[in-house]
């Protein structure tokens, strides 16, 4: 691995953002991890991005908490119902109210400003546009706009230098990203996906992050590895 190539990679505990962050290590990054607390009713997410990151050997973890009005209205930071048992077509369809206003073109954003800052000129994230909750900002139009934006935004970018959006789920199924996280050795226990886990942190399996989650490991032949609520299973 060459150590001086430094790579900024969002971290949020998941099973996207956890491969991302093994596929930019593969690459040769010497990675830094960055997380946030931004008001999310489930901090589990957080402990599982500090376990994967321990796991990963990176060379830092960043959590960085964010004043939690700017997030207000979603159900993932506040008391409306999570959306349960969503077809695959009202997930294409029909924005959730899990969705969490412009969060990553925010977290985005502060990736880019902290790669400037470390020398870093590439930033991974873990969106994905196939097997997803339909959120706009995890779209191909949305990561092609913010290049253009890094490519204007930054000294580094002026002076020819411009960060580099990596986005390497954008077009793969959930089985696909698991597949390949598997072939790089990802502990997938150690991360969380659930939007609605139970007070010993059980996943709930009706959620779209549950839903699509089982999916994947169900498209593989073998089960999540994660521990869900007693009534259901893990995928097989």
């Amino acid at each position: 691995m060459v150590l001086d190539r430094k790579a900024v990679v969002l971290l949020s505990g998941g099973l996207d953002s956890a491969t991302a962050l093994y596929i930019a290590a593969e690459e040769g990054f010497n990675i830094h991890a960055l997380s946030f607390r931004y008001g999310q009713q489930h901090t589990l997410e957080l402990e599982s991005a500090s376990a994967v990151a321990k796991a990963a050997v990176v060379a830092d973890h960043v959590i960085i908490s964010v004043d939690t009005r700017l997030f207000e209205g979603s159900a993932l930071t506040g008391s409306a119902p999570v959306p349960e048992k969503r077809s695959p077509d009202e997930m294409a369809d029909m924005i959730p109210a899990t969705y969490v206003p412009a969060r990553n073109t925010v977290f985005l954003a502060m990736a880019l400003a902290y790669a400037e800052v470390i020398g870093a000129r590439d930033i991974f994230i873990g969106v994905n546009s196939m097997d997803y909750s339909g959120y706009p900002d995890c779209r191909p139009e949305f990561i092609s706009a913010f290049q253009s934006l890094a490519e204007l935004a930054t000294k580094e970018a002026v002076e020819g230098n411009p960060a580099r959006i990596h986005a390497p789920l954008l077009n793969l199924t959930k089985a696909e990203i698991i597949r390949r996280g598997l072939e790089l050795g990802i502990d997938y226990s150690l991360t969380h996906s659930c939007y609605n886990p139970d007070t010993e942190g059980r996943a709930c399996g009706r959620c779209d992050a549950c839903i699509l989650r089982l999916k994947g490991f169900s498209g593989n032949g073998i089960q999540d590895p994660a521990a869900y609520q007693p009534e259901m299973n893990n995928g097989l």
